[in-house]
């Protein structure tokens, strides 16, 4: 498993916050800039142990419907 560590940046025009991912990221998850993505916190459950943590998935058009 291929592990990323990248610095959150903010927009200095609108204050927002971006989390920028590798091309190499984007290409293997097959999402493009501008695809609509969901930060969602989970348990990390590994051989040392849980602990929290955070996944990525991409939005889904038919997602809408489960909110």
């Amino acid at each position: 498993m291929t592990k990323y560590t990248v610095k959150v940046e903010q927009d200095p025009d609108t204050g927002d916050l971006i989390l920028p991912i590798p091309d190499e990221l984007l290409a293997e998850m097959g999402w493009s800039e501008g695809d609509e993505l969901e930060w969602e916190e989970t348990l990390m459950c590994e051989e040392d142990g849980e602990y929290p943590g955070y996944t990525l998935r991409k939005k889904e058009v038919n997602d809408e419907s489960r909110t």
